[in-house]
C-alpha cells in the first residue's frame, strides 16, 4: 500500500535510525508481508504513468545504512514490519524478514545456545548488516555474516518472487546470491536464511581509560594481539565520552580509551590482553566477564537514538599495529572533529562460502564516527583526512561500505571486478532499474 505524507506510516518510515539525509518520497509503500511487494512495486508503474516519469524504488528497513537523498522521484519501500524470526535449533539455522534486527534474531536463537553473527548495534537489520558483509565480534572465530547466508528470499524488478540460493535452477539466482554475500544485494530481498553458531561460554566486555594513558595502552594491545587466541575479537578506540548514564560522571566530557572484547569461548584466550592492559593502569570501566547477547550488544556504546552522522572506515594490512598510536593520536585532541576512532582486530577469520566479500580483505578496521548534530561536516572530514595520512601506509586496498555512515555512495568498497559482477546481476534481476542499487554499487 502506498501512503502520503499525511500519513502516519509515512512519518514513521522517513525517520531512518541515520537521520544525516532528509527522506522526502513522493509515497512510502508499507510492506507487512512479502506478498505485498509485487502489488507495491506494480503501484509504483502506476503511479510512474499518470505522473509521466519513472519513480525509483527504494528499500529501508531500519535506516541505519542511509545517507543518499530520498526526494520526490522516489518511493520509500519500508520493510522494517518484515520482522519476523524462526529458530531451527537441529539444524542451527534461523530464518528472518528482512526488518528484522540483530536484537531480535539473537534473543530467540540465544534460548538454543546458538547466536547469529551479529555486528556492534542490536538495533541493525539482519538484511542490510549482512548483505554488506556483517562485522561482527564473533568473525575471528566464525567469519563474516555474508559467509552465514544459506538463501535469500526476493522480489526481481518485475515483483516476480524468486529464491537466491547455491543450488538454483536459474542462473541468475544463483548469482543473485554472490552478490547478496557481500556486494550489497540485489532486488527487494523479503526474507533470509541464516547459519546459526553456538557460543558456549560467552565472555565480553568494554574496558575504559583515561586518553593520558593513550601511548602504553596502545602499546600493550599492539604487542599483546599475537598471544591472544583465534577466537577472540577486539577493537581499541578513542572515545569521546558523552554525558550519558551509560558512563561514569568522573568521565563525562573527557575523552577515552576504549576497549571492546569478546570471546565465544570463555576468558582463557583473552586473558593475555587484559593482563597486559590492565597492567599499564587500571581502567575507569571494566566490565569483561560472562554475558549474554544483549551484553554483547552493549560494548561497543552505540547510540540506542536516531543519529545524524558521518562515518570514514578502511580495510587496514597486518602492518598497522605499528602505527596504532599515531593513527588513534589523530581523534585524542577535545576539538578532535569525531566523537569516536577505533582499530579493529579480524585476522584470521575463516570463509564459511563463496561470495562477493566473505573474507575480510584486511587483518583491521580503521573506522571512525562524527555527530552532524555536534561536529560540522567540514570539520569532520577534516578530521578524517588527518586520520588518512596515517592509515594510507596501512591500506590493504577497500572500505568496509557498512561502516561508512551517512554516505550517499562507497564505490571503493568493492574491487573492480567484483564490482562489476555485482552490477550485472542487478541489471538482470532488474533490467529496468526500478529499484535503487546499493550504495556500493551506485
Amino acid at each position: 500500500m502506498l501512503v502520503d505524507a499525511t500519513s502516519a506510516g509515512y512519518a514513521a518510515a522517513t525517520r531512518p535510525h541515520n537521520s544525516s539525509v532528509e527522506q522526502r518520497p513522493a509515497r512510502v509503500a508499507l510492506i507487512s508481508r512479502p506478498e505485498d511487494l509485487a502489488p507495491a512495486l506494480a503501484e509504483v508503474v502506476a503511479l510512474s504513468r499518470s505522473r509521466g516519469a519513472p519513480l525509483e524504488v527504494v528499500p529501508q528497513a531500519t535506516g541505519h545504512g542511509a545517507g543518499a537523498p530520498v526526494n520526490g522521484g522516489a518511493v520509500l519501500l519500508d520493510t522494517s514490519q518484515l520482522a519476523g524470526v524462526s529458530i531451527d535449533p537441529r539444524r542451527r539455522t534461523a530464518v528472518v524478514g528482512a526488518g528484522a534486527t540483530w536484537a531480535a534474531v539473537n534473543a530467540a536463537a540465544e534460548r538454543h545456545g546458538l547466536l547469529g553473527l551479529a555486528g556492534s548495534a542490536p538495533s541493525v537489520s539482519v538484511s542490510g548488516y549482512t548483505f554488506g558483509g556483517g562485522i561482527g565480534w564473533l568473525v575471528r572465530q566464525d567469519g563474516l555474516a555474508s559467509g552465514a547466508l544459506r538463501a535469500v528470499h526476493y522480489v526481481d524488478g518485475a515483483g516476480r518472487r524468486r529464491t537466491a540460493a547455491d543450488d538454483a535452477a536459474d542462473d541468475v539466482d544463483g548469482e543473485a546470491l554472490w552478490a547478496f554475500r557481500g556486494a550489497g544485494g540485489v532486488g527487494i530481498a523479503h526474507t533470509l536464511e541464516l547459519d546459526l553458531v553456538p557460543a558456549p561460554d560467552l565472555h565480553a566486555g568494554a574496558l575504559l581509560w583515561h586518553a593520558d594513558a593513550l601511548p602504553d595502552l596502545v602499546g600493550a594491545w599492539s604487542s599483546t594481539l599475537g598471544a591472544v587466541g583465534s577466537s577472540v575479537s577486539s577493537s581499541i578506540g578513542v572515545l569521546h565520552v558523552p554525558p550519558l548514564p551509560a558512563f561514569p560522571q568522573e568521565l563525562h566530557g573527557s575523552v577515552a580509551i576504549h576497549l571492546a572484547i569478546a570471546d565465544p569461548d570463555g576468558p582463557a584466550a583473552a586473558a593475555p590482553l587484559l593482563h597486559a592492559l590492565r597492567a599499564v593502569t587500571a581502567p575507569v570501566v571494566d566490565t569483561w566477564g560472562p554475558t549474554d547477547a544483549a551484553g554483547l550488544a552493549r560494548i561497543h556504546f552505540d547510540p540506542p537514538t536516531a543519529t545524524p552522522a558521518i562515518g570514514d572506515a578502511r580495510w587496514l594490512d597486518a602492518s598497522t599495529p605499528g602505527i596504532a598510536e599515531a593513527l588513534l593520536a589523530t581523534a585524542a585532541d577535545d576539538d578532535a572533529g569525531m566523537v569516536m576512532m577505533e582499530i579493529r582486530h579480524v585476522a584470521g577469520a575463516p570463509a564459511r562460502r563463496t561470495g562477493a566479500v566473505v573474507t575480510p580483505p584486511g587483518e583491521f578496521i580503521y573506522h571512525a564516527v562524527a555527530p552532524l548534530n555536534v561536529i560540522p561536516r567540514q570539520r569532520s572530514q577534516a578530521a578524517f583526512a588527518r586520520a588518512r595520512s596515517v592509515w594510507t601506509t596501512a591500506d590493504a586496498g577497500t572500505t568496509p561500505g557498512s561502516w561508512v555512515e551517512g554516505a550517499a555512495r562507497v564505490p571503493d568498497a568493492l574491487p573492480p571486478d567484483v564490482r562489476a559482477r555485482a552490477a550485472a546481476i542487478a541489471d538482470a534481476v532488474d533490467p529496468d532499474a526500478r529499484i535503487r542499487r546499493t550504495r556500493l554499487l551506485g
